[in-house]
């Protein structure tokens, strides 16, 4: 087996990737070939680590795109895997193009972080650089030509329960890269509404992670120097997982789109309150795990921040972590990524028949 990545950082995918190397050395040789520390092959950091928005600087990665195939194909060529299983959407088109040099060619297994929809063209061609793909939450359809079978991402709280802050509304918190699909700017919009509420005069909000979009970074903190709101906001970097949820009151998620928002599953399993924009993929959490419908809010401040002073002064509900640690148990995890490889390696029948079934 072969598990590569492109990129150095460590956010949802990259972590995921590290899990599955770690469960599948049980029984597999595997190869984790990425520019990170734990990586079994290190490889040179040739893509870029923040989010390629804009056409202009997605067609100025193609050039450094081809020589990662070329270099990659070469990689290839001495490891000879037998299945490369893959975590995030540049690698997919990397490890994608450079297998079809082999023969024979190894199986393409996507890890699939994304929304196989977006992108027109692109998701026709993701579609056919993949054999099967593995699904990470009920409300994200396989591309209609690949097999898939579905396998929740582990949520591992192995470092015990984090206290929620006594107030609620004094430590607020977005946890979550800052970039726009995170909305921060709606949390930010409903704080400065709720600091013209009387009983919500004391509230204080913290963003909480790093900075992945420099112009929306800029544009957030000039948006709530405008707000007047400067000494109530506080970004305060990227977190260690295992401290992300520190002095954090009550949870914000206020996003455009996600997959699986493991960040969410993390509040609802230390048994924080949390408010959520009413998004596909925070809708099924909350509906998978049994968790307060009211906590879902419309997309706008005047709703956001409405959700906020109920879910403040609301009781946290003790039957929901024991639920969200179950449903997203490691040992879960385990047992589906292990599952997934018995029935489709072991059987005569090419793996695009196999896998998922």
């Amino acid at each position: 087996m072969l598990l590569p990545t492109v990129y150095a950082t460590r956010g949802g995918s990259t972590r995921i990737l590290l899990a599955t190397a770690a469960v599948l050395r049980g029984e597999h040789e595997v190869t984790l070939r990425a520019p990170l520390d734990e990586a079994d092959e290190r490889a040179p950091v040739l893509f870029p680590d923040r989010p390629l928005v804009g056409l202009l600087r997605k067609l100025g990665i193609l050039p450094r795109l081809l020589s990662l195939i070329c270099r990659e194909a070469l990689v290839l060529r001495r490891l000879r895997p037998d299945v490369i299983h893959l975590h995030d959407e540049p690698s997919l088109y990397v490890y994608g193009v450079a297998a079809r040099c082999l023969r024979p060619r190894p199986l393409i297994l996507w890890h699939l972080h994304l929304d196989p929809s977006r992108g027109g063209v692109l998701a026709r061609l993701r579609g056919r650089l993949a054999d099967a793909c593995v699904t990470i939450s009920p409300h994200i359809p396989s591309p209609a030509s690949l097999p898939s079978t579905l396998v929740r991402n582990p949520l591992s709280l192995s470092n015990g329960a984090t206290e929620p802050h006594p107030d609620p509304l004094a430590a607020l918190a977005v946890v979550g890269a800052i970039y726009p699909q995170k909305g921060q700017d709606l949390a930010v919009e409903a704080l400065a509404l709720l600091r013209c509420r009387p009983e919500a005069r004391h509230a204080r909000l913290m963003l909480i992670g790093p900075e992945l979009d420099g112009a929306y970074a800029a544009a957030l903190r000039e948006r709530i120097a405008r707000l007047g709101l400067g000494e109530v906001v506080r970004f305060t970097g990227a977190r260690p997982p295992e401290h992300a949820f520190d002095d954090v009151g009550l949870a914000l998620f206020p996003s455009q789109s996600e997959i699986q928002p493991l960040a969410l599953a993390e509040a609802l399993g230390r048994g924080f309150r949390v408010v959520a924009s009413s998004i596909p993929a925070h809708r099924v959490m909350i509906e998978e795990t049994g968790a307060d419908p009211a906590s879902l809010s419309p997309r706008n401040p005047e709703a956001f921040a409405e959700a906020i002073l109920k879910a403040a002064s609301g009781p946290i509900r003790a039957d929901v972590a024991p639920r969200v640690r179950a449903l997203y148990a490691p040992a879960a995890f385990s047992d589906a990524i292990l599952s997934l490889y018995r029935n489709s390696l072991t059987r005569p029948a090419p793996f695009r028949d196999t896998i998922g079934l």
